[in-house]
C-alpha cells in the first residue's frame, strides 16, 4: 500500500500517542483483540509494539486506512484503501460537520475538533463552565449559562494554547473509556491547570458516551475516535511548532 503523505507525519509523535491510537484501532474496552484487526499479528507489531511506535507507522497508518474504507472498494483497487482524506471527509460527514469540497485533511480535522470541543462546552454543568472560565481567565459573574457557553466556545476558536489543551483532555477521556484504563500522558498538569477537571467531572464522561455510543456501525465506533485521535495529535504537534515561532 502507498504511503500516505497525511500520515507521514505519525512518525515524528510521541509513542504514548502511537500506543494509544494502536490500542483504539486493536483492542475493544473489554481489553479483547478486536476480530477483523490485521495489525496485532504483523512482525512491525511483535517487534516494535510497545516502546518503539515510532518504527511501525506504516503498518499503522495501513491498518487505520483499511479500517476506514470500504472493503469491496478496496479488493478491487488490488489493496490499496482509501486515503485519510477521503476517510476524515467521510467521518466529518457521518457526525454532520460542514467541510468545504476542498478543504484540505487539517482544515476537515480542525473543523473536527472544534465541533467536538464546543460539543463538550456545551455539555458541561453550570460549576464545571465556571470553573473552566476562571482557568480561561473570562470574566462571568454577569454571564447567563448561554452566554458563557458562546464566551467559552469563542475563547476556544480564538486561543490555540486553551483549544489544544482541551484537544488533549478531551482525546485521551475518549480514548480512556474506549480502552478502559485511563492513559497517563505528558502533559496532564498543563490540563489541569486550564480546565480544573482532571478527576474526570460528568460533562467530560457525557462526551465521551455522546461521541461513541450514538455511532451505529462498528467500524465508524472504531473510526472516529481514531481520526479524533490523529487529529489531536496533528493539532498538538502544530500548535507547539507555533509557539516556537
Amino acid at each position: 500500500m502507498k504511503q500516505d503523505k497525511d500520515l507521514a507525519f505519525l512518525s515524528t509523535c510521541k509513542n504514548e500517542d502511537l500506543r494509544t491510537l494502536c490500542d483504539i484501532l486493536t483492542y475493544n474496552n473489554k481489553g479483547e483483540i478486536r476480530l477483523s484487526e490485521q495489525l496485532t499479528n504483523s512482525d512491525a507489531y511483535i517487534n516494535y509494539y510497545p516502546d518503539r511506535m515510532n518504527l511501525m507507522t506504516n503498518e499503522l497508518a495501513e491498518e487505520l486506512r483499511k479500517y476506514g474504507s470500504n472493503t469491496v472498494r478496496t479488493i478491487w483497487r488490488k489493496g490499496e484503501a482509501d486515503t485519510y482524506e477521503t476517510i476524515v471527509r467521510r467521518v466529518c460527514k457521518r457526525m454532520n460537520i460542514n467541510v468545504g469540497s476542498d478543504d484540505s485533511t487539517q482544515e476537515m480535522e480542525r473543523e473536527l475538533l472544534i465541533n467536538i470541543c464546543e460539543q463538550t462546552t456545551s455539555r458541561l454543568s453550570n460549576e464545571e463552565l465556571r470553573s473552566f472560565a476562571d482557568k480561561a481567565g473570562i470574566p462571568h459573574k454577569r454571564l447567563n449559562r448561554q452566554m458563557l457557553v458562546s464566551a467559552l466556545m469563542f475563547a476556544i476558536r480564538r486561543n490555540t494554547i486553551l483549544m489544544k489543551e482541551m484537544v488533549y483532555y478531551v482525546s485521551l477521556r475518549i480514548a480512556n473509556m474506549l480502552l478502559g484504563r485511563w492513559i497517563t500522558v505528558m502533559g496532564m498538569s498543563t490540563v489541569g491547570r486550564y480546565l480544573g477537571m482532571a478527576a474526570g467531572p460528568i460533562g467530560w464522561a457525557a462526551l465521551a458516551g455522546w461521541t461513541i455510543s450514538d455511532i451505529a456501525s462498528p467500524a465508524y465506533r472504531v473510526m472516529i475516535p481514531a481520526v479524533i485521535m490523529v487529529a489531536s495529535m496533528r493539532f498538538r504537534q502544530t500548535a507547539v511548532l507555533t509557539q516556537k515561532i
